[in-house]
C-alpha cells in the first residue's frame, strides 16, 4: 500500500492533525513517516522568519516523538525555499507513495500549509496527496469518549496501562482527562484541535 508516507508541517494545529492521519496510515500499512519543514524566507521580516523557523522546527521535534511513540520509523527535514517547489522536489526525491497535508481556511493563509500550496503540490507530484483542513473553531477532538480513548492510547504508550480513566473536563481548546494507577494520579491534557496529548504526573 504504502511505504513512505510524507508530511509537511508548520507548526499549526491542522498540520499536527495531519501528522496524527499520517501516523495512523503508517501504522496500518507498516510504512515510515518523513516530516519535512520548509523555510520560506520570502518577504519575510528576521523577526517573522525567526519566529516561524523556532515554530516549524519544533513540529518536527512533535513529529518525531508521536512516532517513537507508536515504533513507526520517522526521518525529519529542514529545507529552504519555495514550499511548492520544495514539497513536490522533496516528494520525488523521497520516492513517496502519498503526501499528507493540513490546509488552513481562512486563518493562516500566508502560513505554509494554506490552501493554494496543497492544490499546487497535488498539481506537480505524481503521487496521492491527502488534504486535511480544520474549519474556524473546528475540533478533531469533539465529544468525551474521544478524549477519553486518546487518553486511553496515551497512557498505555507511556507505561500505565492499567490506569482508570475518569470523566473529561474541556478547558477551552484543551480537553482535560483524570486517571490513576498503582503509582498516583494523573491529568491527560489533550489539544482538541490536533489530538495531541501529553500525560501530567500529579502525585
Amino acid at each position: 500500500m504504502y511505504t513512505r508516507i510524507l508530511v509537511p508541517v508548520d507548526g499549526s494545529p491542522v498540520a499536527a492533525r495531519a501528522v496524527s492521519h499520517a501516523l495512523g496510515l503508517a501504522k496500518l500499512a507498516d510504512a515510515e513517516i518523513h516530516a519535512l519543514y520548509v523555510e520560506n524566507t520570502a518577504e519575510k521580516e528576521d523577526d517573522e522568519e525567526s519566529v516561524d523557523t523556532d515554530r516549524g522546527r519544533r513540529a518536527l521535534e512533535d513529529a518525531r516523538e508521536r512516532a517513537d511513540e507508536h515504533g513507526i520509523p520517522v526521518e525529519t527535514t529542514v529545507a529552504e525555499g519555495d514550499p511548492v517547489e520544495t514539497i513536490a522536489e522533496y516528494t520525488d526525491t523521497l520516492r513517496a507513495d502519498l503526501v499528507v497535508m493540513g490546509t488552513h481556511g481562512r486563518e493562516g493563509v500566508n502560513r505554509l500549509l494554506n490552501g493554494s500550496v496543497a492544490e499546487r503540490v497535488g498539481r506537480q507530484v505524481s503521487v496521492p496527496v491527502m488534504t486535511l483542513r480544520l474549519g474556524h473553531g473546528e475540533q478533531s477532538v469533539n465529544s468525551p469518549l474521544e478524549a477519553q480513548r486518546i487518553a486511553r492510547e496515551k497512557l498505555e504508550l507511556t507505561g500505565h496501562d492499567g490506569a482508570v480513566v475518569d470523566s473529561p473536563s474541556q478547558q477551552s481548546t484543551t480537553w482535560v482527562v483524570p486517571a490513576t494507577d498503582d503509582s498516583g494520579e494523573y491529568n491527560v491534557h489533550i489539544d482538541a484541535a490536533s489530538g495531541r496529548a501529553n500525560v501530567v504526573h500529579l502525585g
